[in-house]
């Protein structure tokens, strides 16, 4: 049980920092302007919230296959995927971002 609530911590903090990080590039940015992501240009909106939302959805799906496991060795795999998700999409984000970002 104690898998599942450090793998909801690591995703709160995750999810902290890809959203304090759209909040701040969506300050930086002004309505109509366009992203230059490494996948091509696209709107302000969904450059900047696509990812932090899609990881949030994600993080739920993820929520609910750890409270469904027994502890064990099934438990310990759902918690080395949600730490390694969760970390791995917030550098991906900020990754992302990085261009708006910059000073």
């Amino acid at each position: 049980m104690i898998l599942t609530y450090l793998g909801d911590a690591l995703w709160v903090i995750a999810l902290a920092i890809m959203f304090g990080a759209s909040r701040q590039a969506w300050a930086r940015t002004s309505p109509g302007e366009r992203i230059r992501l490494p996948v091509g240009e696209i709107g302000r909106g969904l450059g900047i919230w696509a990812l932090p939302g899609a990881a949030f959805a994600f993080s739920l799906w993820l929520a609910l296959q750890a409270r469904e496991q027994d502890s064990g060795d099934a438990a310990l795999i759902v918690f080395g995927v949600r730490a390694t998700a969760a970390s791995l999409l917030a550098l991906l984000h900020l990754r992302w971002l990085r261009p708006v970002l910059r000073p």
